[in-house]
């Protein structure tokens, strides 16, 4: 992604200003501090902060893809970490949860008792068989 720097429309707008109030007088003393050479250093004050946050975004720019590509290391080690204790201890070991594998349940094999009890299933002498209970004609 490519670093988009930005300008200041109050900088802007400060040097037209400037030029303008220096058309009038060009020491200017307004009275509390607003002199036309203390608007003149906050202008450059400015203009200077905002070119050091110019120059620091292509840095952090690079920190920011050195950091998603450290994470993305990161998280595929641990992964392989993982993969690793499950290799090493089966992912039915205590050692495999401890490292924060889920140990999954396996599920319950169908026999031929609970087949029968099952009032969905309908197995008709034929072999046909059908979902709703009714037995089905095949030829």
């Amino acid at each position: 992604m490519p670093v988009k720097t930005r300008g200041s429309a109050q900088i802007d707008k400060a040097q037209r200003r400037i030029a303008l109030i220096k058309s009038i007088e060009e020491n200017l003393d307004l009275g509390y501090n607003l002199t036309v050479p203390n608007y003149a250093q906050l202008i450059e004050e400015t203009r200077s902060a905002l070119e050091d946050y110019n120059t620091l975004l292509p840095q952090v720019a690079e920190a920011r893809q050195k950091l998603e590509a450290l994470e993305k290391e990161l998280g595929a080690t641990s992964e392989r970490m993982l993969s690793g204790v499950a290799m090493k201890f089966g992912k039915s070991s205590i050692e495999y949860t401890k490292a924060g594998g889920k140990v999954r349940q396996r599920a319950k094999s169908l026999n031929s008792e609970s087949m029968e009890e099952s009032p969905l299933l309908t197995i008709a002498t034929n072999g046909s068989t059908s979902s709703n209970g009714k037995a089905i004609k095949v030829n």
